[in-house]
């Protein structure tokens, strides 16, 4: 007797994106907020981290900047002219992590840039300098298709490209700081979504969407989002008013980040001495 066909088809449609894992979780809510947006200035945010390197958690500091730009029509980079025919608005977040490594440091950067019209990541970059040498990575991504390229200090990874195309829905772990703020808190409680895992390290990775399980839930705290991936569990507390900053990050390795600064500035004119007093916990900006 033939096997049904109903759990192969599942499958074949979860691989190439043609099935959707859960209802939409997300909303324009948060990235169509010209008063947030509008100002011409970014949101900075400073953490006091530990972060895990060679199986011990290290006392760090980690930033994230989100600031709205404009990209070229066609090169996918900060525009010169951002009023040029065919620019288009992008929301960029930067992390920028710093960690005291013995004789040595860490210095890791990631900007995640998604459309401000839908949310949809279109592009990542991610760069390491671990004092043994620089690895620099760099992901576009045209609806389920992602173009990844790496170059690393590492043998057999040199130089490593590839086009993979992602199961609907996708996300990957490093723009969650984000792209989980603009979930429909309130409404959404549950939901899947595949989930590639972070590229922030020195080595190639590997693109590849298991599936992750997020559950939304109001505290006293905020909103928490605990999201069980491949590697083990994270979770995330947010503020509870629009626009959701990130308020606390516990991640699967023990490491963590706690906010002791939240302030909106025009950080690339603050750059004399004595400017970094805005990242100092209560100091505001005219």
């Amino acid at each position: 007797m033939n096997r049904p066909l109903f759990p192969l088809a599942v499958v074949f449609a979860y691989l190439f994106g043609a099935l959707i894992v859960s209802a939409q979780p997300f909303t324009e809510r948060l990235l169509h907020d010209e008063e947030f947006w509008g100002d011409g200035k970014a949101e900075v945010a400073v953490f006091k981290a530990t972060e895990k390197r060679y199986g011990t958690l290290r006392e760090s500091e980690v930033r994230h900047i989100l600031v709205r730009e404009n990209f070229a029509k066609n090169e996918r980079v900060k525009a010169n002219n951002w009023q040029a025919p065919g620019t288009y608005p992008v929301i960029k977040l930067n992390q920028v992590i710093t960690i005291p490594t013995g004789s040595y440091r860490y210095d890791q950067g990631h900007s995640s840039f998604w459309r401000q019209n839908s949310g949809d990541l279109v592009k990542f970059t991610s760069i390491t300098n671990d004092s043994c040498g620089l690895s620099y990575k760099h992901g576009t991504i045209d609806r389920v298709r992602w173009h990844y390229r790496a170059f690393t200090y590492w043998e057999g990874m040199s130089e490593i490209e590839s086009k993979t195309p992602a199961p609907r829905g996708a996300l990957l772990y490093d723009e969650l700081p984000f792209k989980l703020r603009t979930i429909d808190f309130g409404k959404t409680t549950d939901f899947e979504t595949p989930l590639m895992d972070s590229v922030i390290d020195s080595k190639d990775d590997k693109l590849a969407w298991p599936l992750a399980v997020f559950a939304v839930a109001e505290t006293p705290q905020g909103w928490s989002v605990t999201v069980k991936h491949a590697r083990g569990t994270d979770r995330f507390v947010f503020d509870k008013n629009s626009p959701h900053a990130l308020n606390r990050w516990e991640r699967w390795d023990g490491s963590s980040l706690e906010r002791t600064q939240l302030i909106r500035i025009p950080y690339w004119k603050l750059n004399q001495p004595g400017d970094e007093r805005y990242l100092q916990p209560g100091v505001t900006y005219p």
